[in-house]
């Protein structure tokens, strides 16, 4: 299920992705910072093994994972910047689904701000590829106070360029029922369910 336009709009956007993504003002930053540091934590403490980083971006969620750590995503942009962060780790380029490792590779696989980029058949097939690849699943992504919110977003980088992108936010309940999981986070900003 390739999206051109959302590989392009990710390999321009990723010299500004972190400066940019979801940041409003002082007091939305410091929420954003302080949500990314408690799930930090949580990845953290959890054990290590073999673990894979699906859509890692710049390695924001990647630099939390412990263990036999594999980044995978479609930009080489984004993982040279993963690189920078989480130096040493090992990195696959690959569009996805299919995810390009054999059943039961991993025994973890996180995803982060990823999920919710997916439209209901992505997201169905990658579950499934997710269920294939690995025993457990750990869905971070963004949250909703809403009952549905989805939207269709124009998009500009750097350059003037505009992109299409859909995304999709979640409340606490339809990420937990969607996966059928438990919520192991829920925060104002964030939401992150384990499978």
């Amino acid at each position: 299920m390739r999206d051109v336009m959302r590989e392009r709009y990710y390999r321009h956007r990723a010299p500004v992705y972190d400066e940019t993504s979801y940041r409003g003002d002082h007091v939305v930053n410091a929420g954003l910072d302080r949500e990314t540091a408690e799930i930090g934590k949580l990845l953290a403490a959890l054990p290590g093994g073999r673990v894979l980083d699906v859509g890692c971006g710049t390695g924001v969620w990647t630099q939390f994972l412990r263990g036999e750590v594999v980044a995978l995503d479609q930009s080489v942009e984004m993982l040279a910047l993963t690189r920078v962060r989480v130096p040493g780790v090992r990195q696959v380029q690959a569009l996805f689904p299919p995810l390009p490792f054999g059943t039961g590779a991993f025994d973890r696989l996180v995803t982060g701000n990823f999920y919710g980029l997916l439209r209901p058949r992505e997201r169905a097939v990658f579950l499934a590829e997710a269920r294939r690849t690995a025993r457990e699943l750990i869905v971070i992504d963004l949250r909703s106070d809403g009952d549905r919110h989805e939207e269709k977003t124009e998009r500009r980088t750097v350059d003037g360029t505009t992109y299409p992108i859909y995304r999709r936010r979640f409340t606490p309940d339809s990420l937990s029922s969607e996966l059928g999981g438990e919520l192991m986070y829920c925060g104002l900003y964030f939401l992150a369910v384990r499978v």
